[in-house]
């Protein structure tokens, strides 16, 4: 079991770090190349292993709430990542069963994470992590129902483009998060103040959601100029 969890730990950090790496890749060069779906597909294939072996690490050891925060957010990220690279199939506003069984078992996902989030906290009382468990598990839940209640129906134009980067950027937003909390303690020198953990937590969901929401607004400001031209 030892060899197991040391493969699996392994396999983790390694796909975890090339996903953190290859990720920049489509956001930082033209979209729409061959590098750019070639290292995305690779990013997502990093992401299933990762949320894998991620949830395989939590179940197959002693109970720790880290662990668990780790699963959580991993499960998150997976579904923001596959549903972000399933948009590019959708570009005709199709769904595949696939799309339907993945927001349905993720929804019921969600709403089990939230449920033990909230029995963690009346078990254990208002601690952060089981606090930080139940916001991820409510948000997953909350993205799988978004995607049921369009799935059949007419997409809106460019739908498909929005919806991808933004899932995309989301995962990698959660990724890099999980990646800088679990290592600003390593490398902090030991009078580092509290409060640095916090702004470990905050920081990248606030950088990263004003990059997003900057880059939403110039691409509809791009198709809008398109449109009237048209």
């Amino acid at each position: 079991m030892k060899t197991l969890l040391t493969a699996l730990l392994i396999t983790h950090i390694t796909t975890g770090i090339v996903a953190l790496l290859v990720g920049l890749i489509p956001m930082l060069l033209q979209k729409g190349t061959r590098l750019h779906k070639r290292a995305g597909l690779v990013y997502v294939w990093c992401m299933i292993i990762v949320a894998i072996t991620a949830v395989l690490l939590c179940t197959l050891q002693p109970f720790r709430m880290f662990r668990l925060f780790l699963a959580g957010i991993a499960v998150l990220s997976f579904y923001l990542c596959i549903t972000g690279w399933r948009a590019t199939k959708q570009k005709k506003g199709l769904y595949s069963p696939v799309d339907r069984y993945l927001a349905y078992g993720t929804l019921l996902t969600g709403t089990g994470m939230t449920l033990f989030g909230i029995y963690l906290l009346v078990l254990n009382g208002f601690e952060f992590l089981p606090i930080v468990f139940t916001f991820f598990g409510f948000l997953t839940g909350r993205n799988a129902y978004e995607d049921i209640r369009v799935l059949g129906k007419p997409a809106e134009k460019q739908h498909w483009f929005f919806h991808h980067f933004t899932r995309m950027g989301g995962s990698y937003i959660a990724t890099f998060t999980v990646a800088l909390v679990t290592n600003v303690g390593r490398f902090a020198p030991a009078n580092t103040p509290e409060w640095l953990g916090t702004v470990a937590w905050i920081s990248p969901a606030l950088l990263g959601g004003v990059l997003i929401g900057f880059t939403v607004r110039r691409y509809k400001q791009k198709f809008g100029r398109v449109r009237e031209a048209a």
